[in-house]
């Protein structure tokens, strides 16, 4: 046990109960009003950041978060944290529990549950100066616990959830309609408690969006009392294969491999495109090392405008094509003489 004499779960094996100081028949306004108690008193941002309150502070929002969600609290009141954690057999070859992994994020707990990311608030929005001397009338110490009187709810909402979605270029090329599993916390009917739901999230790509946008869902974070649910981010991230491709702006960098011939006498290159297509482009110019050949229009889609007509023709940026030129490993006598006989 530290200084602040709450130890943390990594530290030693603390039961959730009395982690948050309770009873096992505790309620659920006993919970909240624990978690509010404790989560204030050990917030990181009260310590500076010192390791042990961020400890003890993450040993709070985990055992919350486990005692306010029905299902979580009923795993752990009958098999404990190891079978809620690891699961135990059910006797017909299956097991029981071991589904639940602490998120990890205490802050976003607790800016669920007070609405506010300031430790110097209370549940209801009202913020206190730390630093002054006088006591605030209106803060904290004034409601609940010193008086019977009871304040104004006013929600907040915390920081947005912000979660990458892998896509392939392939996929910011042509478009494509993605499911995400979401889970939240649901707020249930008495407004104090709550259940973790699952649900899809539809996301729609636009053909030409690039890596990092956001695509946002207003207030699909988890419910809470007298909480605005947060904002859910997706954020795409381009990944897997890019079939020789790359992106610049909204022009397509494709690699080719062609062989000296070829580069010297002319050819016909084939060009897969994203959308399944094969582009025959002919090739009657010397290509040299470092040459770039230019392809009008077939490069990434330009993103629709919201004013753009419905039958308006996609437009694009260009394709450029890369070569890389493939040497020959030797050349007989008489295949040198023909290239020494080429006037440069």
């Amino acid at each position: 046990i530290g200084a602040m004499g709450v130890s943390s779960r990594a530290q030693q094996d603390v039961g959730y109960y009395a982690q948050l100081e309770l009873e096992r028949d505790a309620g659920a306004q006993a919970i909240n009003k624990a978690f509010r108690k404790l989560a204030l008193k050990h917030h990181p941002d009260k310590h500076a950041g010192a390791e042990e309150a961020v400890l003890a502070f993450r040993a709070v929002a985990e055992a919350f978060e486990v005692l306010s969600e029905p299902r979580a609290r009923a795993l752990y009141d009958q098999y404990g944290e190891a079978g809620l954690k690891d699961g135990v057999p059910d006797g017909n070859g299956g097991v029981v529990g071991g589904k639940y992994r602490f998120s990890g994020d205490a802050q976003r707990i607790f800016e669920t549950f007070f609405g506010s990311a300031s430790p110097f608030g209370d549940i209801y929005g009202a913020l206190a100066d730390p630093n002054s001397a006088v006591p605030d009338a209106a803060g904290p110490a004034f409601y609940g616990e010193l008086t019977s009187l009871s304040k104004p709810v006013t929600a907040g909402q915390p920081r947005p959830i912000a979660r990458d979605v892998p896509v392939t270029l392939a996929q910011l090329y042509r478009g494509d309609s993605l499911t995400v599993a979401h889970s939240f916390k649901k707020l249930n009917a008495d407004g104090v408690t709550s259940t973790l739901t699952q649900s899809d999230l539809r996301l729609q790509i636009q053909p030409g969006w690039a890596s990092g946008y956001k695509v946002v869902f207003p207030k699909a974070g988890d419910e809470g009392p007298a909480v605005v649910p947060a904002d859910v981010v997706f954020t795409l991230k381009e990944t897997g294969a890019r079939d020789g491709y790359r992106r610049a702006g909204h022009d397509l960098i494709y690699s080719a491999r062609i062989t000296l011939v070829d580069a010297l006498c002319g050819s016909i290159l084939s060009v897969p495109t994203l959308d399944g297509r094969t582009l025959s482009i002919g090739l009657t110019e010397v290509i040299s090392p470092g040459y770039v050949k230019l392809v009008p229009g077939e490069g990434m889609p330009l993103p629709t405008q919201p004013t753009a007509a419905a039958n308006a023709a996609v437009k694009k940026g260009d394709l450029r094509i890369e070569f890389e030129l493939v040497f020959p490993s030797r050349l007989s006598p008489a295949q040198r003489q023909a290239v020494r006989a080429v006037k440069m």
